[in-house]
């Protein structure tokens, strides 16, 4: 994930702040429970076949919710974030079997040895690169044994882009967010605005409008055959005007 920008002008500016791995992050996304994330990984787990003591790879982890329901179902996981604040976090949750590691997902993790691999809740994207994007998907593909499986699950751009709003203030345990919303040379951006104990915050998560067409690119480019296209956590079908998310899983030959 690329570093969010963040001010403080009321106050020394918090520089290097990690948004995503800060109890702020976690606090205005405390909606995002693990009911969600089960139902979609159990959904997952059948459809792919997955059996106890299979070795799985979870691409960035974040504080490692879906890391924990893989785990959940006997799967061997291993799972980084580039974020030290969110793995910190996500190894309360450490054992033998569900290890968290510190990694940039741009980058190789390791040549073979997983069933499957997967990148969850739009971790994908941050780079204004294709490049590097493709890269994620390409080292996701190198860390898969022969016939594995790679699992990215992406927003879709064409449901998001037209429903964006463009302002919105959410007041969560006292504090005071406000939000904005924009679509700006090909990125959707939100703008996260806040104050605490006398100082100021400002805060932009960016992700790329990248569509179906690329995205199978990268699969292709990767040497991963598209298997199956879905539009949501129930594996429903996908519609490219109606369907919230675009979730691709590809095989490697």
């Amino acid at each position: 994930m690329t570093q969010p920008e963040s001010t403080a002008p009321t106050s020394a500016a918090l520089v290097g702040e990690d948004w995503f791995g800060s109890p702020y992050y976690a606090l205005l996304y405390h909606h995002r429970d693990e009911t969600e994330a089960c139902f979609f990984i159990a959904n997952l787990v059948r459809h792919l076949e997955l059996r106890p003591g299979d070795r799985v790879l979870d691409i960035g982890c974040g504080r490692g919710r879906h890391a924990t329901c893989l785990h959940e179902h006997g799967l061997e996981v291993d799972a980084f974030d580039i974020s030290p604040d969110c793995i910190a976090v996500a190894q309360r949750y450490a054992g033998a079997t569900l290890r968290f590691h510190v990694h940039d997902m741009r980058l190789p993790f390791a040549r073979g040895g997983y069933r499957s691999a997967f990148n969850m809740f739009t971790s994908f994207g941050y780079f204004a690169d294709d490049d590097e994007n493709a890269r994620v998907v390409a080292a996701a593909a190198q860390a898969l044994d022969a016939g594995g499986w790679f699992v990215l699950d992406f927003l879709n751009a064409h449901w998001v882009v037209p429903r964006l709003t463009p302002f919105s203030v959410q007041v969560i345990g006292g504090i005071r967010f406000e939000i904005q919303r924009e679509y700006r040379d090909g990125f959707i951006l939100k703008t996260i605005a806040f104050e605490d104990g006398g100082r100021s915050f400002r805060f932009v998560e960016r992700v790329k409008d990248i569509r179906l067409p690329m995205l199978k690119d990268f699969f292709a480019a990767a040497g991963l055959h598209v298997q199956s296209i879905f539009g949501d956590y129930d594996l429903s079908a996908y519609v490219a005007d109606a369907s919230r998310r675009v979730i691709l899983i590809g095989r490697k030959p």
